[in-house]
């Protein structure tokens, strides 16, 4: 499966008000590009801190559904996190993990070992991961996309995902701590108007 289509089978599983962090990298640039209208915050350096910046989101706002928008080689760097979810069990927190075996961000060197990722959330702790394999058509994985997202979380996907060339994009609209400012403008002004949409 290549890397937008997944993306693409993501945000037509999602309600218009889910919150969406998303990591560095490959999956980030799949998520700008299926353009879905959910408010996502792009987590950005250090590799490895869009997960915990999704546990803390999750936590701090119970009535929010925080769907993790996440590469393999960013949720390497901080496997740790698995624990952490799974001890804290947010019903709220749902991952979607884009595994392509590959730092594509970093040039394309190849994740070290054969890390499997449904399993370490397994032995972490996590009760709902699906890790559908890598010929699955697009139906099987949006069936299990479904489960993931109408389950009582957390839950996550792993899904083997094309490796595909991943130029360094040019520079974004905002810096770093202006894209934070705009996100939580954002945010607030949802909340003026009702909460959640």
């Amino acid at each position: 499966m290549r890397r937008l289509a997944l993306a693409r089978a993501v945000a037509a599983v999602l309600g218009g008000g889910d919150i969406v962090i998303c990591s560095l990298g490959s999956a980030g640039r799949a998520w700008r590009e299926a353009n879905a209208p959910n408010l996502t915050y792009w987590a950005s350096d250090p590799m490895g801190m869009a997960p915990s910046l999704a546990l803390g989101f999750a936590l701090a706002r119970p009535d929010d559904r925080v769907v993790l928008i996440e590469g393999d080689g960013d949720l390497a760097m901080n496997l740790g996190v698995l624990a952490a979810v799974a001890g804290a069990a947010p019903p709220n927190l749902r991952v979607v993990v884009f595994a392509n075996g590959r730092y594509e961000t970093g040039g394309g060197q190849p994740l070290a070992g054969r890390l499997d990722l449904g399993a370490a959330a397994r032995a972490c702790g996590w009760e709902r991961v699906e890790s559908p394999p890598p010929d699955a058509d697009e139906a099987a994985v949006a069936a299990a996309l479904r489960r993931m997202y109408d389950a009582t979380g957390p839950a996550m996907v792993v899904q083997a995902v094309e490796p595909e060339a991943s130029p360094y994009p040019r520079a974004g609209r905002w810096s770093q701590a202006e894209d934070k400012a705009v996100f939580q403008r954002a945010l607030a002004a949802r909340e003026d108007f009702g909460g959640r949409t």
